[in-house]
């Protein structure tokens, strides 16, 4: 295995050409300082970590909404029907029996 040093390849905030003049570190493609901030320790497993909780509290709330439609079923009401709402009562002048009344 040759041994070549060459520069660190940090692009930096341009995204086009490395910006760093320092020699990269053995067998790496970053100075010590870049090494450090492209490769933060436990940044992976923080993220899986916070990625499971926002995984469980969505779970959890929709546990919690299928058990509370459960409910609802239960007590009579029609949460998936228009038989509670009727939007066109509401638009139109209707009486009980579904003929328009004139003004």
């Amino acid at each position: 295995m040759t041994n070549t040093s060459h520069q660190c390849q940090y692009i930096g905030g341009t995204g086009l050409h490395p910006t760093c003049t320092e020699h990269s570190l053995e067998g790496r493609s970053y100075c010590a300082v870049h090494l450090a901030l492209v490769y933060k320790a436990g940044t992976a497993r923080a993220t899986r970590k916070k990625e499971l909780r926002t995984v469980d509290k969505v779970r959890l709330v929709e546990s919690l909404f299928n058990e509370a439609i459960e409910q609802l079923e239960a007590e009579g009401f029609d949460c998936y029907g228009d038989s509670e709402l009727k939007s066109n009562r509401f638009e139109a002048d209707e009486d009980v029996t579904g003929e328009v009344v004139e003004a």
